[in-house]
């Protein structure tokens, strides 16, 4: 009886020797597992705090790049600006010649207003008007700057033209006028005499 107890106790304790083992393989499995874990993790870090401060310095450089970059655009508009302002300035002042006014194109009935004289030639002006020393007199002509205009002109020949122009030849992109002649009455430029368009 008692072997039988002795042999049930050594029994016993080499079970609980094995379920200790057991407990202390577990552990250290555990704490390897764990300590590869957590250099693993560092490692990721290391690489993404690295892998940050790379695109911050990148993101950094081209931001320093874009900044001097429009500080240079500015600087040239500044120069440029500066340059024309220098050649305008260095240009001789060119007084408009009181006798030569513009106009446009003549109302229905083919006088010009002289309210809406024009002190220079620009795209929309198509009368060149050059005063008598009473301002009361002119002799005009058909004038344009560009070939657009003219045949803007010639494609509308009824309002631009011939209500103050008679013409010769097939409209073309090249001609010459003689002058006709107006007179100042109540503030419109009544024509007294067709200028008179030749194409070439």
């Amino acid at each position: 009886m008692s072997v039988v107890i002795s042999l049930f106790l050594f029994a016993l304790a080499i079970g609980y020797v094995e379920y200790r083992l057991k407990g202390v393989k577990r552990d250290t499995d555990n704490e390897q597992s764990g300590a590869m874990d957590y250099f693993a993790t560092k490692e990721e870090v290391k690489r993404l705090a690295k892998q940050w401060a790379e695109q911050a310095e990148a993101d950094r450089l081209a931001f320093e790049e874009r900044m001097a970059s429009i500080e240079q655009k500015a600087f040239f508009d500044a120069e440029i600006k500066k340059k024309a302002e220098e050649e305008k300035a260095a240009q001789p002042v060119v007084e408009a010649d009181p006798s030569v006014v513009f106009f446009r194109w003549p109302a229905d009935d083919g006088t010009f207003n002289d309210s809406q004289r024009e002190q220079v030639q620009t795209e929309y002006t198509y009368y060149r008007f050059h005063l008598d020393d009473t301002r009361t007199k002119a002799d005009f002509t058909f004038i344009t700057m560009s070939d657009t205009q003219l045949s803007k002109a010639n494609n509308s020949s009824k309002k631009y033209i011939e209500r103050a122009c008679n013409f010769v030849g097939a409209k073309s992109s090249k001609f010459v006028c003689t002058p006709g002649k107006a007179h100042l009455e109540r503030g419109k430029w009544v024509i007294d005499l067709k200028a008179r368009i030749e194409y070439k």
